[in-house]
């Protein structure tokens, strides 16, 4: 009797270019990262109404702004290890209801208290969507366009977060900000709806199940062009995960370097990221420079941002994950001193701040890319979703950190030369990842078509 035949799935896909159904699942996950990137900016642009409607402080806004980012860290460290056991495609339609839900009952809310609550809830839904729908990404990629696809699907979060400004401006043109909050939670629970439809399990999560072996061979037929015969087992050539919960994988021997050190170089990045895109307009306006002067330069950070989203994917293929994060990371500091030493100029800052959005964004959307690298199927949505997880929690102590060095009298130029302490942080931690933890352990060569001997197969 003749044995079935054996196709190592990733390798089948690689030999293959992106596809119209590869295409399909990247728009589906850029349609979740949107709706996301909305969600989360949304709050931003309604507090001014905020202020207005319910007589607060600008001291008062702080649980509103900072129970949003709790609620992310607290989303993407439980959804990876959920996903991991579930799949991506489930733990991404029922985040998206979710976090819809919560946004339309926040719309709802009088007080500070109900309000921070709801949002609270809201980021733990939008926390579990976006890592997941890069990782469901990430694995219906050929290697060698893993990166780019990935980072495709993080514009989504730029996108959405320019989208946001214009809901919530016509929203409160027409009714009020009520509105921008209605809309951004329907606009997700409809989109569960095509999602559901649409979008299709992992195919390697599919393979380390086997009972899910013959939904795996249909939708491998769907995706690469060549025959695949009846019968046939699907390898994942992967290092061994010891058995127990996804999360002590992440340290386990073998991992532990790698996955502290992205943790480190991530909580860094968003340092960064977070107190430049919740300070830099205030300290814009302290120096003398108009609202729309000190709006038109945030607004080119973000721009900066999204354009820097559309080429790293591209260059880390290209280039190698952790020299262009390192590169990046060295960019971003270098105009850190050109910003600090500088005239005061709109136009010389303005263009200054767009390039270092460019590269200060652009290593927030690597350092996820570089978790899906690294870990193996099996722990990928949990050490991808906990390094976005605990990165959030460098975001709060970058927009803590902002309201520290403002209170403490520090202009623009000072707190700017301080950020080169995170930076250098970040370059540390990844040129240690690339030197000794550049690619997950393997266990000794026994299969003579992949050429180890952790494998997992479905028949």
């Amino acid at each position: 009797m003749t044995a079935p035949p054996v196709l190592d799935l990733q390798r089948l896909i690689d030999r293959h270019k992106v596809g119209p159904f590869q295409r399909r699942v990247l728009l589906l996950c850029l349609g979740v990262a949107t709706l996301d990137g909305i969600d989360v900016a949304i709050v931003s642009y309604i507090t001014p109404s905020l202020l207005d409607d319910w007589g607060l402080t600008k001291g008062e806004l702080g649980p509103v702004v900072t129970s949003g980012l709790l609620g992310l860290a607290i989303g993407s460290l439980v959804a990876g290890p959920f996903a991991d056991r579930v799949g991506r495609r489930w733990v991404i339609i029922a985040s998206l209801v979710f976090f819809g839900l919560m946004s339309v009952a926040t719309a709802l809310t009088t007080d500070v208290l109900s309000f921070s609550i709801l949002r609270l809830l809201t980021g733990i839904g939008l926390g579990a969507a976006l890592p997941n729908a890069t990782t469901l990404v990430s694995e219906f990629a050929p290697a060698r366009r893993r990166a780019a696809m990935m980072a495709l699907t993080y514009c989504g979060m730029t996108l959405g977060g320019a989208l946001a400004g214009y809901l919530t401006s016509a929203a409160v043109q027409i009714a009020s900000w009520h509105w921008a909050l209605v809309v951004g939670g329907v606009l997700p629970v409809a989109y569960a709806t095509v999602v559901a439809a649409l979008l299709p399990e992992s195919p390697k999560y599919l393979a380390r199940h086997e009972a899910r072996h013959a939904e795996l061979a249909a939708l491998v037929r769907r995706v690469v062009p060549e025959p695949v015969a009846p019968g046939t087992r699907f390898l994942l050539d992967e290092p061994p995960v010891p058995p127990g919960l996804p999360v002590a994988g992440l340290v386990a021997r073998g991992f532990r370097l790698g996955t502290f050190t992205i943790w480190l170089g991530f909580v860094a990045a968003f340092f960064i990221v977070y107190l430049t895109n919740s300070w830099l307009p205030i300290l814009m306006t302290d120096v003398g420079f108009s609202l729309t002067a000190a709006a038109t330069i945030g607004l080119l950070l973000q721009a900066g941002g999204t354009l820097g989203n559309l080429g790293i994917g591209v260059l880390m293929d290209r280039f190698g994950l952790h020299r262009t994060l390192v590169a990046a990371m060295g960019c971003a500091a270098v105009m850190v001193v050109l910003i600090a030493v500088a005239p005061q100029d709109v136009v010389v800052l303005g263009t200054l701040v767009f390039v270092l959005g460019m590269f200060t964004n652009t290593v927030g959307t690597g350092f996820p890319i570089l978790s899906a690298a690294f870990y193996p199927t099996s722990i990928r949505a949990t050490g991808t979703s906990w390094a976005t997880g605990i990165a959030r929690f460098g975001a709060i102590g970058g927009a803590a950190a902002g309201t520290v060095l403002v209170a403490a009298g520090l202009g623009y130029r000072q707190v700017f030369l301080n950020l080169l302490v995170p930076a250098a942080v970040c370059i540390l931690a990844v040129t240690i990842k690339g030197r000794r933890a550049r690619t997950a352990p393997k266990e000794p060569s026994a299969h003579p078509l992949t050429g180890g001997r952790n494998r997992h197969a479905t028949a």
